[in-house]
């Protein structure tokens, strides 16, 4: 018994000492950031963002570093594929590069209208890259908006990071679906991707304090290549159809006077496709909740809203539900316009009509897009007016 005591402990010790990849964290660079564009004779080019470790060592804020030790850096190279971008960029650096802890993927205007298909290919084969990585479309210079520093981090890849994130809900944008989960969007019938949008600011790339950013508005595509722009009412009705926004503020016209602004803070969508006399019909339903956050714009001798009446809420949950309704059908609007199905709809008569689909409705979802008619159904909720039941007027 004491001989296998002895030899487990030795297999335990031997598995559990040193690094599984004989790389030293000292030997390597790491990229935060990665980008791609395209220049123009055709060539991808690759847009890095390093992590500066010497500046890491020394601790210091993004507006007190010495000369030369800035905490991040960028680096460009080209390429005939994306690949060869990527690689090219290693003969600038002194050790070996890793993208394994890259935050974000940005790809160019320019690029994603010729096409996203390539970008994505590479990252779905690598093996070190995060599938969990947060993408998005930049509308301007993609190197300057690399380089520019954001006041909330020394890096700012990790600011970009934050704004994509699925918990922030003050931009009414395309929430980053993550690498993952765009490729599979790609990949299924009857469903485009949508990306979020990243708009260069003026003035972008100097040191001066500011936002370099704004996060607003949406990218949407067909098959792999962009053809136009959302807004951020469009973006947000998007997320409400696909259930993919759980926080949004809206401002509704209350009929007791006054606007009054209310966080949402669930939504559950579902998309059900009919088919009835050779023609598709699709029934979108969605679930919204929320609290109220505050009333304004009370004109004299007008209470406002009364949340302890019953009448009163159920007129201000029917306002809630217009304006949802609403947005949904600016995305519809949109959708059909472009001819791109970024709600999913063709996805739905897939998954749920699969005779249909394979019938010749998939062979031309997309002529038929534009004339399917959708019916949007929305159930509003109010969990919470805070404190008050009545509003404060003077």
């Amino acid at each position: 018994m004491r001989l296998i005591a002895l030899l487990v402990a030795l297999c335990l010790a031997l598995a559990s000492a040193g690094c599984w990849d004989r790389k030293e964290p000292d030997d390597m660079v790491y990229a935060v950031a990665l980008g791609f564009d395209i220049d123009d004779d055709g060539d991808y080019v690759a847009i890095a963002q390093f992590a500066n470790p010497v500046a890491a060592k020394g601790g210091v804020g993004p507006g007190s570093q010495p000369a030369g030790s800035a905490p991040f850096w960028t680096d460009c190279a080209k390429g005939r594929t994306p690949f060869d971008a990527l690689t090219n960029l290693s003969p600038t650096l002194s050790r070996e590069m890793t993208v394994s802890n890259i935050e974000v993927l940005l790809i160019s205007e320019r690029l994603a209208k010729r096409g996203i298909a390539p970008i994505m290919d590479l990252v779905a084969r690598d093996n070190e890259l995060r599938l969990t990585v947060s993408a998005a479309v930049v509308d301007g210079d993609l190197k300057s908006l690399l380089g520019s520093q954001f006041p909330e981090d020394p890096i700012p890849a990790l600011s970009i990071q934050r704004m994509l994130n699925p918990i922030h809900f003050i931009d009414p944008s395309a929430m980053s679906p993550g690498l993952l989960q765009s490729i599979a969007d790609m990949l299924r019938p009857g469903q485009d991707l949508l990306l979020p949008v990243l708009r260069l600011n003026a003035g972008a790339g100097s040191t001066s304090p500011g936002p370099s950013v704004t996060h607003i508005g949406s990218a949407a595509f067909h098959r792999d290549r962009m053809i136009g722009w959302l807004d951020g009412h469009e973006s947000r009705g998007a997320n409400f159809a696909r259930s993919r926004s759980q926080h949004a503020p809206i401002s509704v016209q209350s009929p007791a006077g006054g606007l009054v602004s209310i966080h949402v803070t669930h939504v559950a969508s579902t998309v059900a496709p009919r088919y009835m006399d050779v023609d598709v019909s699709v029934l979108i339903k969605a679930k919204v909740e929320g609290h109220v956050q505050g009333q304004t714009g009370l004109e004299e001798g007008q209470a406002g809203v009364n949340f302890a009446d019953s009448e009163s809420l159920r007129d201000l949950r029917s306002c809630l539900a217009q304006c949802v309704r609403e947005d949904i059908e600016h995305a519809l609007a949109k959708s059909r316009e472009y001819r791109s199905d970024f709600i999913g709809l063709g996805n739905a008569v897939y998954r749920r009509l699969p005779r249909v689909w394979e019938a010749g409705v998939g062979d031309r979802w997309y002529e038929l897009l534009p004339g399917v008619q959708v019916q949007v159904e929305v159930e509003a909720t109010l969990t919470s007016s805070g404190l008050l039941r009545e509003s404060l007027h003077y």
